[in-house]
């Protein structure tokens, strides 16, 4: 349905490509209820208890259950992790070098690193289990820049690539396994290894993990959960004690009970798209005007409910590279958004409160999904600080179908997406890649781009700068926010929760188990 407003409407949607991996978009969130109030008392005992998908696979390069996948981090290790602040920290390797052009990567194993059956890890374990990762639909899109992975001997890797990349390390958090000749679940190096006693599984701390004996439960049963339905209940009943969701997802599961609830960032980025080609958004002015004009800390407060970090760059504001001074140039400022379009050469009318250029009103059309009310809601939010700024809006809101093939053939002035960026931020496909719809164009913005993604250290600091001014300058896109994940736990059981990105249950040797009567 298509209709005239006298405001902006900019809807919190996500879009996806092919795949389903954690790299690949992903759907939009919309806000849920917020957990249930603490109760008077802690539980009884301090039983620990996740649940599986008997049905998917446990493989944690090939298995496409959410639910298997949050168990990953206990079972495997990968090269490296990525803290909460997206920094990769090395675990199974001891160190990384890249090469004096930056085409290639040599790593340096961990020594004395061990899978959970006692067999010593080496190079060769880790490189076939990269290109196993590389061919498949979970980690393809994080490792398409890599050539090949080989293991010089037992102690030594080196990842060659198609351009430099600086920040490969940040790609690096995929498991590494050992592969059992039965075919069942990998071996790995983590905490845990899969065990089973009869029709029964459940984690069992490894013994040649060097923090088994640090573990806060030797033993995590395991709950059969195949549906939606079956997860909320076994929270619910105390069978399952920790879950994870995303609140601000329309697939967030109704979960109710007494919990408390963690949240960890993403790397999932919700934006605004410009149609840079033709029409009003043509001028970088404009497109900066519409981006001081989003109240994005509003946004995130009341219709994500928290669950996110507000962001005016295609980066983390958690991370490093995250530029203060280039955010202040694009972040919400009504009058600066106003001078900004009168710089343009836009007029208000006294009689109909519109902007004009001579003749011209400023007219836009927003492209947006259809699948959410949630998404709606938020529209309507943003649109309240773009209403006063007289700018007319024709919204589309168009079936899932028929807003992809919108943005594929241009048909917009603006539209609502959101993409699951790689642990390196790499904006990319934002900027010059498949998912640049707006056909934005810009070499010293590409340049800059090319030299970030290469630099390293200090100079990736200043790279950084360099490329977020431009950023700001030019104003591609309109980035709102990065979505954040929640870990729920039975209220009072532990403390001491570090939930990431990859593993909800991370530094699990850290946490503190509640007292109990």
């Amino acid at each position: 349905m298509r209709r005239w407003l006298s405001l902006l409407l900019a809807a919190c949607l996500g879009f996806s490509l092919l795949g389903c991996g954690p790299e690949d978009p992903a759907p939009a969130p919309s806000a849920s209820a917020a957990p249930s109030a603490a109760p008077s008392q802690a539980p009884e005992a301090a039983r620990f208890s996740l649940g599986y998908d008997p049905a998917a696979s446990l493989h944690p390069l090939t298995g496409a259950s959410q639910v298997n996948q949050d168990l990953t981090g206990l079972v495997y290790q990968g090269l490296y992790e990525l803290d909460g602040r997206f920094v990769p920290r090395p675990v199974l390797a001891a160190s990384g070098q890249p090469s004096q052009d930056g085409y290639s990567w040599t790593f340096t194993m961990k020594a004395g690193a061990l899978f959970s059956d006692g067999t010593p890890l080496t190079a060769h374990h880790a490189a076939a289990s990269l290109n196993a990762a590389r061919a498949s639909g979970l980690y393809a899109a994080r490792l398409a820049g890599v050539v090949s992975v080989t293991a010089v001997d037992d102690a030594t890797l080196t990842i060659a690539l198609s351009a430099p990349n600086g920040a490969l390390p940040a790609l690096l958090d995929v498991p590494v396994v050992l592969e059992r000749e039965d075919g069942g679940a990998p071996l790995g190096t983590g905490y845990y290894q899969y065990e089973s006693a009869g029709d029964r599984l459940y984690l069992q701390a490894s013994p040649h993990h060097p923090a088994a004996s640090a573990l806060p439960w030797p033993t995590i049963p395991l709950t059969a959960v195949s549906t939606a339905g079956e997860r909320i209940a076994a929270f619910d009943s105390g069978a399952v004690t920790a879950v994870t969701t995303q609140f601000s997802s329309p697939y967030a599961l109704g979960y109710s009970g007494s919990y408390e609830t963690c949240d960890y960032p993403t790397t999932d980025l919700l934006y605004v798209g410009f149609q840079t080609k033709s029409g009003p958004c043509r001028s970088a002015l404009v497109r900066a005007a519409f981006s001081r004009a989003f109240d994005r800390e509003s946004l995130v407060r009341v219709e994500l409910s928290g669950h996110a970090d507000a962001a005016c760059l295609p980066v983390s504001p958690l991370c490093g590279d995250y530029d203060r001074q280039a955010d202040g140039r694009l972040g919400w400022d009504l009058e600066e958004a106003a001078a900004l379009l009168a710089q343009a050469g836009y007029e208000k009318d006294q009689e109909d409160g519109l902007l004009y250029h001579r003749r011209d009103p400023l007219a836009v059309t927003l492209v947006v999904n259809s699948d959410n009310e949630s998404r709606q809601a938020a529209a309507e939010a943003l649109a309240a600080s773009l209403g006063g700024l007289g700018v007319a809006v024709t919204v589309d809101t168009l079936p899932w179908s028929d807003y992809v093939k919108a943005l594929s053939a241009g048909r917009f002035d603006l539209y609502i997406g959101e993409v699951r960026l790689t642990g390196d931020f790499d904006p990319s496909p934002l900027l010059t890649g498949a998912l640049n719809y707006g056909g934005h164009e810009d070499w010293e913005l590409a340049q800059a781009l090319t030299a970030w993604r290469s630099a390293q250290g200090e100079a990736r600091t200043q790279a950084a700068k360099a490329l977020w001014e431009r950023f700001a300058q030019d104003v591609p896109i309109a980035p709102l926010c990065f979505k954040r994940g929640s870990l729920l736990m039975r209220w009072g059981m532990v403390s001491g929760l570090q939930p990431t990105r990859a593993d909800p249950f991370y530094r699990m040797e850290e946490w503190s188990i509640a007292s109990h009567p």
